[in-house]
């Protein structure tokens, strides 16, 4: 447990691992920690309300897990584009984002928005968040 704070600065490893299996940044998990899968994104049609989304995020973190979920929920199709795997995502996220590596950034039909909120989201796509 020693090394974990120089690589993250989470100072809660023991704890959220025993109560959760993993901690708050999902860098250090318990050996039988399953991460919730993610169904994937709703299929776009030709004539979709939806302007073309594409996520760019990691497969572990939470925001990008909470975006992904949300427009699931509301039917709202994407590309998801994992930084971890896809070459040159991160880099193209980090140029947009001051050299930040900040997930999920996503791309809504040219604008880029860099960790927005589902309040944030729901408003710039049309979604009623009541």
């Amino acid at each position: 447990m020693e090394d974990r704070k120089f690589i993250c600065p989470c100072d809660r490893h023991e704890q959220d691992i025993a109560e959760t299996g993993h901690c708050i940044c999902r860098l250090f998990v318990s050996s039988d920690y399953q991460p919730p899968q993610i169904g994937s994104p709703p299929e776009a049609s030709e004539d979709s309300e939806w302007p073309p989304i594409i996520v760019y995020g990691a497969s572990w973190c939470t925001d990008t897990m909470g975006t992904r979920e949300y427009l699931n929920l509301h039917g709202v199709p994407y590309t998801f584009v994992d930084v971890d795997q896809e070459p040159g995502a991160a880099e193209k996220v980090q140029e947009w984002n001051s050299g930040q590596l900040s997930t999920p950034t996503l791309d809504i039909d040219g604008r880029i928005v860099t960790e927005p909120g589902h309040e944030e989201l729901g408003k710039l796509l049309g979604i009623d968040n009541k």
